[in-house]
């Protein structure tokens, strides 16, 4: 047998580490023989349960334990889920990284905000451009998203071809970047397609999702009615909108103002890509605005999904520097809001009606469409690639079942199309597909410069302390006898009310004190007095409020 022959039998090795059963952190582990590639490195933002955490990556230990044998980072798009975690991939990896032009050049900003840009290889490709990775001959097609410059990508192997379809929908006429390059989809699969990984986000919704231009009517309309400003909040990213938003602010003689860090970078780097066309003058700063009339203004700013920092929730809250919300302003959502994000949404709305505003969101006005492909266009891609096998990527349990059952509606084999999860290892030969391993996958916690993991105690601690408070237990002990001094002191925060603790911790200490005679009696160690303190405080706490707070032992000295 030749070293090519030898080299077909081998299984190629699928590994989600991020992106399946969730919408976020997207990264995809492909690996055949020796050659490993990631396609993308995402980040998901913080849910209600995780206190603190600015982010979640996905667990790079698999990358970091195979470290040699990743050939390249494959970026599809710029979007936060699909490139937020590069820089903490890169901190640990020396890797290549190639993406389209404008998610490279936001991969770019990132490394330099994060000291790692210097020692970074990162590659701009072209769709239609190819290049080489250990073994491996990869791909970057067209297709159309909510962010200019998104690709797909397919990989030749050995087995044959590997196509991701990135995040993706099928729009003939955007209102920025190309449309799917389905030509080049098809010259891709014509000899046919091993593996088909695709965007399942919609899977569930029938028909098929509209071209960003459906939203211009409506954003048009309610521009041209608002009588003062109006204050339009979208993605950073959402490049299509903040066109329109600007050719809205043209036609209507307004200006338009652009607020928001993630919001000026993403308008100015847009413009240097030519992916944005706004005549000079038309924007100002917000300063120069309150010159004007305010039936001349349109504000741009994060916040639609209610994040605590963005311009749109500070301004909710009266706290922003430079606009304050009045009562003739008209105030625009334009985008859906986030599963998980509804409570912060539906806040920051009262808070804005509260303050005069009139809120429009995508429920009473057409202010919003999806970057992510339907049924139609879901089954017109399976048809279009006619793969052997299906993995289902990017969306949540359920999703990812539809997108399968899906697929063998479409003809693929019921055994072939296969709904994974973070961390299963897939093998898959031309005769047969297999999960069989399991390797370490899920939430790593990023606050600041701290990196915790699902097993840790930090975010469980967060979540009792948001939940129930604490409790902490001061012990004096003698440094010289190691004998208690006096009573224990006890004191809440988040637990009771003032006026109920003085008796609660007079019982809690009586109940105590069985448990400090036994520490002064038998000399033990302090870790298994902090134990038993914890055990008993929280046994008895439990009893008599049906609440168990985060108990903290504390001894001093003297």
């Amino acid at each position: 047998m030749t070293t090519a022959d030898a080299r077909n039998q081998l299984p190629l090795r699928l590994l989600p580490l991020g992106g399946l059963g969730e919408i976020g952190k997207n990264m995809m582990v492909v690996e055949y023989g020796e050659d490993i590639v990631v396609i993308d490195a995402g980040v998901l933002f913080p849910e209600v349960d995780m206190p603190g955490i600015d982010v979640v990556i996905p667990n790079m230990d698999y990358l970091a334990d195979n470290a040699e044998r990743v050939r390249a980072v494959l970026i599809t798009h710029g979007h936060e889920d699909h490139i937020g975690a590069v820089p903490h991939l890169l901190n640990r990896l020396n890797v290549p990284v190639y993406a389209p032009r404008m998610a490279i050049e936001l991969v770019r900003q990132k490394l330099r905000n994060a000291g790692l840009l210097a020692d970074a290889e990162l590659n701009r490709v072209a769709p239609g451009e190819k290049i080489r990775a250990g073994d491996l001959d990869v791909e970057w097609f067209d297709v159309t998203h909510s962010i200019p410059d998104a690709c797909g990508i397919a990989i030749d192997t050995p087995l044959g071809k590997v196509v991701h379809t990135g995040d993706f929908k099928i729009d003939h006429d955007p209102m920025v970047g190309e449309p799917s390059d389905l030509r080049q989809l098809a010259r891709i699969s014509n000899d046919g397609v091993f593996l088909l990984m695709s965007d399942s986000t919609y899977a569930e919704e029938e028909g098929a999702s509209e071209s960003d231009r459906a939203v211009t009517d409506g954003l048009f309309g309610l521009i041209a009615e608002a009588p003062g400003r109006v204050i339009v909040s979208s993605f950073a990213s959402q490049i299509a909108r903040i066109q329109i938003v600007a050719d809205a602010a043209e036609a209507f003689d307004r200006k338009l103002v652009v607020l928001g860090r993630s919001m000026v970078e993403n308008t100015k780097l847009a413009r240097e890509l030519g992916h944005l066309r706004i005549p000079d003058g038309l924007m100002i700063s917000a300063a120069e605005a309150e010159s004007l009339p305010e039936r001349r203004v349109i504000v741009m700013t994060t916040g639609s999904q209610g994040e605590p920092s963005s311009g749109l929730v500070r301004m909710s809250r009266d706290q922003h520097r430079e606009i304050s919300i009045r009562e003739d302003d008209t105030i625009i959502l334009s985008a859906n809001t986030i599963p998980g994000n509804e409570v912060a949404v539906n806040d920051s709305i009262n808070d804005l009606v509260q303050l005069g505003a009139r809120v429009v969101t995508n429920r009473q006005a057409n202010t919003h469409v999806s970057g992510h492909a339907r049924r139609e266009e879901l089954r017109l891609v399976l048809n279009l690639t006619r793969p052997q096998y299906f993995v289902p990527v990017h969306g949540e349990f359920r999703m990812l079942r539809a997108h399968a059952d899906l697929a063998v509606d479409q003809g693929v084999a019921p055994e072939n199309s296969i709904v994974l999860t973070d961390g299963d290892v897939l093998e898959l030969t031309s005769q047969s597909a297999e999960i069989v391993d399991r390797e370490v996958a899920g939430h790593i916690f990023v606050h600041g410069l701290g990196l915790w993991d699902e097993a840790g105690n930090v975010v469980v601690e967060r979540r009792s302390l948001a939940r129930e408070g604490i409790v902490t237990v001061s012990l004096a002990i003698d440094r010289d006898n190691r004998r208690i001094v006096g009573e224990p002191r006890l004191v809440s925060m988040g637990f009771v009310h003032a006026a109920d603790a003085e008796s609660l911790f007079e019982d809690t200490r009586d109940e105590l004190q069985p448990v400090l005679e036994r520490f002064s009696n038998e000399n033990l160690e302090w870790n298994e007095l902090e134990d038993l303190i914890r055990a008993t405080v929280g046994r008895y706490l439990t009893r008599r409020t049906k609440r168990r707070p985060l108990v903290i032992p504390v001894t001093i000295d003297v």
